[in-house]
């Protein structure tokens, strides 16, 4: 299937699937980008008490999921009928419309890198199976090296937090400005660390010359 067909299909189907959570989910795109300048206090907090909640109540890895399911439940049963009766049919308008445009558009782009990524996997479990082999388990072995030395609910609530955030940073161009500086940076040390091995060959040739003479 051609790319942009796939594409066309994903947006087609969470279009109709998402249908119900359109209001919900402008508003949660208005948080997450930052429109307002105490959005991201507002998130930092909503995650920071969850977590203090979850390490408070210390419930158990299935307790967990399963009070996190049924939450997911409700919400999918009661959101689509409430929300449009509470907000009502004449909030809604040409600017709401196309900002659900880009967020399905986001979504639908976010799961063909997923696709991609598996596929491109599954070709190199294929082609290439010792570097598949190297890769896979080089990052698991680093993932359950960084979990043993770093507290999992501490490492999942940095994780959260920065996967909440990221959107907002991506949008202001906060990751813009300093990974540009940070390449320009790096790029300097690797144009001095070239021009001083350079600088040191040419002076070990001169050397070499003058000791033959």
């Amino acid at each position: 299937m051609d790319i942009t067909q796939d594409q066309e299909r994903r947006v087609r189907t969470l279009r109709r699937e998402l249908e119900g959570w359109r209001e919900v989910l402008c508003a949660l795109y208005s948080l997450i980008i930052w429109e307002k300048h105490y959005y991201p206090a507002i998130s930092i907090s909503a995650v920071t008490t969850f977590f203090m909640a979850i390490w408070y109540i210390e419930p158990s890895i299935l307790t967990l999921f399963s009070v996190l399911g049924i939450i997911v439940t409700i919400s999918d049963y009661l959101v689509p009928q409430v929300v449009p009766w509470v907000v009502g049919a004449h909030h809604w308008n040409g600017t709401h419309e196309r900002r659900y445009d880009h967020i399905i558009t986001s979504l639908a782009s976010l799961a063909g890198l997923a696709a991609y990524v598996s596929s491109t996997l599954t070709a190199m479990k294929e082609s290439k199976p010792r570097t598949y082999f190297v890769v896979v388990t080089g990052s698991l072995l680093f993932c359950a090296w960084i979990g043993s030395n770093i507290n999992n609910l501490l490492l999942t609530y940095f994780m959260v937090l920065f996967l909440v955030l990221l959107p907002g940073l991506k949008h202001q161009g906060i990751i813009q400005k300093y990974f540009a500086t940070a390449l320009k940076t790096i790029a300097g040390l690797v144009k001095s660390t070239v021009a001083s091995g350079r600088e040191g060959e040419a002076a070990g040739g001169d050397a070499a010359t003058k000791k033959k003479e």
